[in-house]
């Protein structure tokens, strides 16, 4: 019995070890992977990330892009598993306020004629109108409209709160692994360059 479970106990070690290798790997695919620009200006942004994707399943990351700042967005990624192309999008959240009438239910005391409580209560409708937000997608960017580029350069003209969407179709020639190991997760290493918009045409005199 005590074999069995020491077994057990050392598959499932081997399992959560294989998977903290395989996101220990992951956390550096972008640096060891990734595609600098050959412009210098250019400097790579701490928001750049890397992570286990399974195919099907979109993932995303969240940024902030600053006004005033030229942005180089680009993509790697483990084509054996993943598949040779990505579909990538660049979205920007956008909270929109609206006004929604709420219905608020209270307990209130049961008095009598005199005013005084009865030991009872009863439930008392009341509504009132409370701002909320939701958050709406607007779409800047998205390479299937862009044969399926895996790289994109912008200008910021306004601080944006965005999110990097990545959606992996997957290896149909993929050989298949031995029992226990999957075959459809791989790395995506999401490089964030940025670099202060250049100052174009002739500065007044």
């Amino acid at each position: 019995m005590n074999q069995i479970i020491n077994s057990l106990l050392a598959s499932a070690a081997l399992l959560a070890s294989g998977s903290a290798i395989g996101q220990y790997k992951c956390a550096d695919y972008h640096r060891f992977n990734g595609d600098p620009s050959g412009d210098k200006r250019f400097s790579m942004n701490g928001q750049s990330k890397s992570a286990m994707v399974q195919v099907g399943k979109e993932t995303e990351l969240n940024i902030i892009i600053y006004r005033g700042q030229d942005y180089r967005i680009s993509i790697s990624h483990d084509e054996k598993i993943l598949g040779e192309q990505l579909a990538i999008r660049l979205v920007e959240k956008i909270r929109v306020p609206h006004d929604e009438t709420i219905e608020v239910i209270t307990q209130e005391a049961v008095l009598d004629e005199q005013g005084n409580a009865t030991g009872t209560t009863q439930e008392v409708k009341t509504k009132r109108k409370e701002r909320l937000f939701n958050d709406e997608e607007k779409v800047l960017w998205d390479n299937t409209e862009h044969d399926m580029a895996d790289e994109v350069e912008f200008s910021c003209t306004a601080t944006k709160r965005i999110a990097v969407e990545v959606i992996a179709p997957g290896n149909s020639d993929a050989k298949p692994k031995k029992s226990g190991e999957t075959n459809d997760i791989g790395c995506v290493g999401i490089l964030i360059e940025h670099m202060p918009t250049p100052v174009l045409g002739f500065e007044p005199q």
